[in-house]
C-alpha cells in the first residue's frame, strides 16, 4: 500500500509533468499560429496555379508535353513528409501506416522508392527494414526548402529519362488543429484532379501567347515545386496543431490525476490521524 510520502512524491512528479505539457502546448500554439499564416498565405497562389494546370491538363497527353506522359514501368518514388519530433498523437503514425499498407498491397507499384522528409518516417521504415533511397532529417527551415527544390529537380530529370514511371506525394493535409488527413497524391505524370476534368482546350476559344509549349515549360516546374512546398507547409502546421491538442489532453489528464492523488492523500492522512487519536484515547483509558 502506498504511504503518504509515496503519494506526495507522485503528486509532485505529476505536477512537474503538467507544467511541462502546459508549456509545450503554449509553444505549439504560438508556432501553429505562424504555420497557419504561412499555409493561408500560400493558398491563393497554389489555388490559382492548380486551376491553370487543371485547365491546361484537360484533354492533353504526353504528345503535348512530357510531364503529361504516362510512363511504362512499375517503379514509383514516394516523397514522404513527417515531423522530426514526436509527442503529437497519431499525426505521424497514421500516415506511416497508410503509406506502408499501400506499399505492401502493391497499390503504389511493384517497386517503391522512398524519399523521406522527417525523422519519424525514417525511423518507422528503418524498423521494418524497408529500403530507403534518401532520408532528410533534422533540417532547418532554409535547408529543407533547398532540399525540396533539389529533390524535385532530381525526380523530374529521372522521370523525363524514363528511369521512374510515377512520383507520389504523401503528407498530412492540414484542415484545423484537430483534423489532419493523411493523403497520397500523384505528382508525376501531371493529371487534372479527379472530378475537375474540364472540356478539352481544343473545344474552347483560348489563345496562347507565347505558344502552349512555352507556357507549359514555365508553368509545370513551378506547379510541381508548389505542390511539394505545400505538402511541407501542411506538415508543419499539422505537426504543431496535433502537438498542441495532444499536450492539452495530457495537461488535462495530469490535472485529473493530481485531483485523484490529492483525494487519496487526504483520505490516507485522515485515516492516520484517526488511528493516532484512537491510540491516544485508548492509552488514556487504560491509565
Amino acid at each position: 500500500m502506498a504511504t503518504l510520502r509515496d503519494i506526495k512524491r507522485r503528486i509532485t512528479s505529476v505536477t512537474s509533468t503538467q507544467k511541462i505539457t502546459n508549456a509545450m502546448k503554449m509553444i505549439s500554439a504560438a508556432k501553429l499560429n505562424r504555420a497557419q499564416l504561412a499555409v493561408r498565405a500560400a493558398q491563393p497562389y497554389a489555388e490559382k496555379l492548380r486551376q491553370m494546370v487543371t485547365t491546361m491538363a484537360a484533354g492533353m497527353s504526353g504528345d503535348d508535353h512530357p510531364f503529361f506522359e504516362a510512363r511504362e514501368g512499375s517503379k514509383t518514388v514516394v516523397i514522404h513528409f513527417t515531423s522530426d519530433r514526436g509527442l503529437c498523437g497519431g499525426f505521424n503514425s497514421n500516415l506511416n501506416r497508410m503509406v506502408n499498407a499501400s506499399r505492401e498491397s502493391g497499390e503504389l507499384g511493384a517497386e517503391v522508392e522512398l524519399v523521406l522528409f522527417g525523422r519519424k518516417g525514417n525511423d518507422f521504415f528503418r524498423r521494418r527494414n524497408v529500403p530507403i533511397a534518401r532520408a532528410l532529417v533534422q533540417l532547418r527551415e532554409t535547408e529543407r526548402r533547398g532540399m525540396i527544390r533539389e529533390v524535385r529537380e532530381d525526380l523530374v530529370a529521372r522521370f523525363l529519362t524514363g528511369e521512374i514511371s510515377r512520383v507520389m506525394l504523401a503528407y498530412n493535409h492540414y484542415y484545423n488543429p484537430i483534423r489532419q488527413l493523411p493523403v497520397i497524391l500523384p505528382l508525376l505524370p501531371v493529371t487534372a484532379p479527379q472530378g475537375e476534368q474540364g472540356a478539352a482546350l481544343d473545344d474552347r476559344e483560348i489563345l496562347f501567347e507565347p505558344d502552349r509549349g512555352a507556357i507549359l515549360d514555365s508553368l509545370l516546374p513551378a506547379y510541381l515545386q508548389n505542390q511539394v512546398l505545400t505538402a511541407h507547409l501542411n506538415t508543419e502546421a499539422g505537426e504543431h496543431g496535433a502537438r498542441m491538442v495532444a499536450m492539452e489532453g495530457a495537461t488535462k489528464n495530469a490535472g485529473e490525476m493530481i485531483t485523484s492523488l490529492t483525494l487519496s492523500y487526504n483520505r490516507l492522512r485522515q485515516a492516520a490521524i484517526t488511528k493516532e487519536l484512537i491510540e491516544i484515547v485508548s492509552g488514556a483509558e487504560a491509565l
